[in-house]
């Protein structure tokens, strides 16, 4: 491909213009080297590199079907993984199915019997190692029993959040109130490594919303489409497309991406001035002495900064009398827009030949129009049966752990993580900061698992 005017070359590309140069200046000195007809072993005399190599060029570019793509040999790149690089659907398949172990089988699952069970459900074809990584990913931990033996469980915090989302959705339905799912997904194709496309769309019972479709060609060199959005792109999105569409009064279902979490005033780090510290806890009303460090100052602002959280996502749809409420981290399955991505890509994949980002783009517009209430309907009913099984499946947890309980010593490999924020990809904070207290107020729920084996619920 041309440079553009102003491109800068790298070493490698100067060392190797320099080369030709000398060439050039030789021939012009001492006359013809090489004779014209031999034009590799001529190329790679000017270019100081060895005839194989440019034979190897020369095929790659004689393959192409238009421009040839050139890639430096050797050279790791990110790329989409294969198995656990598994999309917001089938995660949620995965999660369901550890649930349903204790509901169906009466006691924790193993990495093998789920590898079994799910190759049969969603045709997974990943390792036990896979398999294990996309759990971690999902919020499941493994800890020691006083027997030396590994299970498996969810880490708390997640649980948590979880049952307060539950109990929030079903406050708001009892209103009467219409709940819209919003979320975003990527397009691509699995047998080329074409330009996706990127879909930010938002839909409940009666449909999606109207004229709320936002089409964006990917970038090809990036992995997650996360990286195609940024928070202004998704605040035009709601202003300009989502809102004018939204039923009165509305709460808006969206996960924990960064581009939603954008806080309004956020709380100092620890490495802020001391005036910023005071400042801010002066704003949010939060008592603290002047002769306090900023040690002392920063653990007052731990220990209120979730309270004191505001984002600018809520302040928007609020001031048009609309409420968010945020999915617990890992739970796409609990979004039946998740079911509507599904189906867009299904139809994709069964309309496309060869790859055409336009192309895509249109059947996308296409299959989106296609789907009104009653698909919808039916997407949002299996995600209220998905909640309900949740709900049962947290009671059958607390029981059994009332019951099958057993202490084991402190390690690392027994703690819990609090995320001190509701983004899916903080997971540092410890369990104390999640809950704004210290280690010395509260006993560690950390210390209590599953045995391996279970008796049959009642």
């Amino acid at each position: 491909m041309p440079r553009g005017r102003y491109s800068v070359l790298g070493g490698q590309a100067r060392k190797m213009v320099h080369a030709v140069l000398q060439f050039m200046q030789k021939e012009h000195e001492e006359g013809l080297q090489i004779p014209l007809n031999l034009v590799q072993k001529r190329t790679a005399a000017a270019t100081g590199i060895s005839t194989r190599t440019v034979q190897r060029i020369a095929a790659t570019a004689s393959e192409a079907d238009k421009k040839p793509v050139f890639r430096t040999p050797g050279k790791k790149r990110r790329g989409v993984k294969r198995v656990t690089g598994i999309d917001g659907f089938n995660q949620g398949v995965i999660k369901r199915c550890v649930h349903n172990f204790h509901l169906t089988e009466k006691k924790l699952p193993t990495v093998q019997a789920l590898q079994k069970k799910l190759k049969a459900e969603i045709n997974y074809q990943g390792s036990m190692s896979s398999l294990s990584r996309i759990l971690k990913e999902l919020g499941f931990q493994w800890k020691k029993t006083q027997y030396e033996k590994r299970v498996m469980i969810e880490q708390t915090s997640i649980r948590l959040q979880r049952i307060e989302y539950l109990e929030n959705i079903f406050k708001y339905r009892s209103e009467g109130r219409p709940i819209v799912y919003a979320g975003e997904s990527y397009v691509d194709s699995s047998q080329s490594k074409g330009q996706g496309v990127v879909i930010v769309h938002a839909g409940s019972e009666a449909g999606f919303v109207s004229d709320g479709l936002l089409m964006l060609k990917g970038n090809p060199k990036s992995t997650d489409y996360h990286d195609n959005l940024n928070h202004d792109i998704y605040e035009r999105w709601v202003r300009t497309q989502l809102l004018p569409g939204l039923p009165d009064n509305s709460v808006v279902v969206v996960d924990n991406t960064s581009y939603h979490n954008k806080e309004e005033d956020p709380a100092p780090s620890s490495n802020a001035r001391k005036a910023e510290m005071q400042s801010w806890l002066h704003k949010k009303q939060i008592h603290y002495d002047d002769n306090m460090l900023k040690p002392q100052l920063y653990k007052l602002i731990v220990q209120t900064k979730d309270k004191c959280k505001k984002y600018n996502l809520d302040k928007i749809l609020k001031h048009h009398s609309h409420d968010v409420l945020r999915l617990p981290p890992h739970h796409p399955d609990l979004n039946p827009i998740e079911m509507a991505w599904a189906a867009i890509k299904k139809h994709v994949a069964d309309k496309v030949v060869n790859w055409n980002v336009n192309t895509v783009m249109e059947l996308i517009e296409e299959k989106a129009s296609q789907m009104g209430e009653n698909e919808w309907s039916e997407f949002c009913a299996k995600a209220m049966k998905i909640e309900d099984d949740y709900r049962k499946s947290d009671v059958v947890i607390d029981n059994l752990t009332e019951e099958f309980v057993t202490q084991v010593n402190n390690s690392s490999d027994n703690s819990d993580n609090y995320s001190d924020t509701n983004s899916e990809d903080d997971s540092e904070s410890s369990e104390e900061e999640y809950f704004g207290v210290s280690s010395e107020d509260v006993p560690s729920t950390s210390d209590y698992i599953f045995i391996e084996e279970l008796k049959a619920v009642p």
